[in-house]
Order: structure tokens, then C-alpha cells, then sequence
């Protein structure tokens, strides 16, 4: 049973589909839509803009991994970012239900997208990276290397489905310390990204990173922030006690865990 289960994932992979087991539970999306644009209406009563776009509700239903409130902080996120000089990333894409929810929102724009991802799963966690939920129940820390890989086509799938243009998004396939080694086509500048590299390294190498491609108002949403393994806290919290000075401050925005374990940062080019 397990072989053919593996067989079938393989098969509707090719086509960009995947295969979850249901709930039980049925899903109305029309409750859902209605929900969203409630939702939506109050944030703008809140002074923050968002965009209208028709397809928005349907990605968010679509998520896998990511709960729809946090994602609304993507959305809200991106909108603010729009007049800020640079191009959008996503690092750690998965199977691109974000990454469709991330190029849509940003379909009007002139930027560029950029996915990184290994496409071969997590890679081996160090000391820093101690287990807090077991989310797959596999015992250790160490069991989750190789963990959660997709295909590549899975990706280019989501994004073909929603008529993103191939030109205007790259992706950077390897484990990121390689890709900033070898890669001749990162983005020079950044302005928004998100982050879902789940260990303690690739982290803040990708925070340094953009440390050096950021300016004043760029905003970096760091998933698993307390969730999963404390690396990805860890090497937060390092990185702002490290770059936080008079010049330069990343204020750091933790929300309620009702809402999802994510860490949002927006850099300021000076105290206020």
C-alpha cells in the first residue's frame, strides 16, 4: 500500500498536483471568500492598504503549511514594499502554494520574483537546531534531513496555473550556501522576502544576505519563528543583536501564535 501510495504521488507530481489525505470535515469556500473580504475590510479600517485581487481568497485556501492569517502579513507586507527599490524572494518554496499567493499579489508589478530552494529537502541540522514539534513524528532532529522535498515542475505548475510569466520570476535551485557561491543572477537589491528555511544555518546566511541587498523599508517575514527547531529563533534573534545600531534598526514585529510562529522585520535606516 505504502509503494503504490508512493507511485501515485510520483505520477501526479509530474502533472503539478499533490495528494493530501482529507480532513472529513467539508469545506465551503463560498464561507471562506466571504470571510476573507471581512477579513480584508477590517485592515483597511485599520489605515493599511491592500490591492484588490480576485484571486486571492482561492491561493489562501490553497495554502499548505502556512495558515491564512500569516499570510494576510505576506500580503500587507508586499503592499507596503511596493515603492521600495528591489525584487521580491521567497527561500524556501515547497511545493509554490506561497509562491503562487506571493506572484499574484504582485502580478501588477515590475518586479522581479525570485524562488530559492534545494528541491532535494531540508539539509542536516547543527547543535543549534533542537527539536520543538515533531511535526512529522520522526523522533530526532537529525531524521528531517532530506525531509520535505518537491519538484521543481511542481512549482512552475503553481505559477503557469495563475498565467505568472515565466520572465518574470528565477529560480535558484540548490542549498543557498552553494547558490550564493555559484550564481551569477541574484538579485542585486531586495525588498521584500520571505523565509521558510526552517534550520539554524541557511537562515542566517539568507539574513545576511539580505542584510547587504536591503535598504530602508524593506520587510523579511521569517516562518517557524519559535516552531519546528529553535535554529530558525536562534538565528533571528542573532542576527538583530548583531545588526541593531544607531544607523541601522530591524524592528521586529512577533505576533500572537494564534496567528502562526513567524517573525516579521522592517528595516529603518535609523532610530526614531
Amino acid at each position: 500500500m505504502e509503494f503504490l501510495k508512493e507511485v501515485l504521488k510520483k505520477v501526479f507530481a509530474i502533472f503539478g498536483f499533490e495528494i493530501h489525505r482529507s480532513s472529513g470535515q467539508p469545506v465551503s469556500f463560498a464561507n471562506f471568500s466571504n470571510l476573507s473580504l471581512a477579513y480584508e475590510q477590517r485592515i483597511k479600517e485599520s489605515g493599511h492598504f491592500i490591492g484588490e485581487n480576485k484571486n486571492r481568497a482561492k491561493l489562501l485556501a490553497r495554502l499548505i503549511g502556512t495558515l491564512p492569517s500569516e499570510a494576510y502579513f505576506i500580503v500587507l507586507a508586499l503592499a507596503e514594499c511596493k515603492d521600495v527599490d528591489g525584487d521580491i524572494c521567497e527561500f524556501g518554496v515547497a511545493q509554490g502554494e506561497t509562491s503562487a499567493l506571493i506572484a499574484s499579489e504582485i502580478e501588477s508589478s515590475n518586479k522581479t520574483f525570485h524562488l530559492f530552494d534545494s528541491f532535494e529537502g531540508l539539509p542536516e541540522p547543527t547543535e543549534k537546531d533542537q527539536l520543538i514539534d515533531d511535526i512529522f513524528s520522526l523522533g530526532s532532529m537529525e531524521a528531517y534531513a532530506g525531509k520535505m522535498s518537491c519538484p521543481e515542475k511542481l512549482v512552475r505548475a503553481r505559477l503557469k496555473a495563475i498565467s505568472f510569466s515565466s520572465d518574470r520570476y528565477v529560480i535558484h535551485k540548490g542549498y543557498f550556501d552553494r547558490v550564493l557561491r555559484e550564481d551569477p543572477n541574484l538579485p542585486q537589491k531586495v525588498c521584500f522576502a520571505y523565509l521558510d528555511f526552517d534550520f539554524y544555518e541557511p537562515i542566517k546566511v539568507v539574513l545576511e544576505f539580505l542584510h547587504q541587498a536591503s535598504s530602508e523599508g524593506t520587510i523579511i517575514v521569517v516562518d517557524d519563528y519559535g516552531f519546528f527547531s529553535t535554529g530558525v529563533k536562534t538565528a533571528v534573534d542573532e542576527f538583530l543583536e548583531e545588526k541593531n545600531s544607531k544607523s541601522i534598526i530591524y524592528e521586529c514585529l512577533v505576533p500572537n501564535t494564534q496567528y502562526g510562529h513567524f517573525a516579521v522585520l522592517t528595516r529603518k535606516s535609523s532610530r526614531e
